[in-house]
């Protein structure tokens, strides 16, 4: 199986359409929020289908930049793992959206709701799936990939937590653009996506073992 993880596209519709292009034929496409620039459920609807417009399964969650209602229209459209579950062949896929308190005015969830979040999402899918993904916004707190260029950490407690007790096999994340990345925490691996503004993404090999390639159109 091939994932693409796309985050913090924040609605450039011109450069997600670059990122199809360049990376091919995928299976998944992931879409780790910031999917607007503090936009509507109707942009995020759209890009969303531009996401599965070459025949890839599409699950997203929101992001910091996105809304509540975004995060609804996300449900509705059946591609929100944001304390859901899917399972697409023997993976099964679970997220958080948004991020912890951190930038007043922005969406958010405290570490308790988002540590609930996940583990909803977890129930959803486990025993049944032989592997496991997380989808986040933000990445884990007091790592390489949540550290900004003032050196501050403002990743997520509760997914660092989660990540330490159950070792998904994959957390793809975004949030912090310049702590794009790839790191393990034990048994996973965590991959910040990078701004997908910009032309960042990744792409996952899944099978016959996980490999990373950080991409840039």
């Amino acid at each position: 199986m091939k994932l693409l993880g796309i985050t913090d596209l924040h609605g450039n519709r011109r450069t997600l359409a670059e990122i199809l292009d360049k990376a091919g034929a995928v299976d998944v496409v992931l879409l780790g929020g910031d999917i607007t620039n503090f936009g509507t459920p109707r942009e995020a609807g759209e890009l969303a289908d531009v996401a599965g417009s070459l025949g890839a399964r599409v699950l997203a969650v929101a992001g910091n930049c996105d809304s509540a209602a975004i995060d609804e229209r996300l449900v509705e459209l059946g591609v929100s793992v944001a304390g859901r579950g899917a399972i697409i062949g023997n993976v099964g896929f679970h997220g958080i959206p948004a991020m912890p308190p951190w930038i007043p005015h922005m969406y958010h969830f405290t570490e308790d709701e988002l540590a609930a979040m996940l583990a909803a999402g977890h129930a959803r899918i486990d025993p049944a799936a032989r592997r496991r993904v997380v989808l986040s916004h933000a990445p884990p707190r007091a790592r390489r990939v949540d550290r900004t260029r003032l050196w501050r950490h403002v990743g997520s407690t509760a997914l660092a937590e989660f990540i330490d007790r159950t070792q998904p096999e994959l957390v793809l994340c975004g949030h912090i653009h310049e702590a794009r990345g790839v790191e393990r925490m034990g048994r996973t691996i965590v991959v910040n996506c990078g701004a997908a503004a910009a032309g960042s993404y990744a792409l996952v090999e899944l099978d016959p073992e996980l490999r990373v390639e950080l991409g840039r159109t």
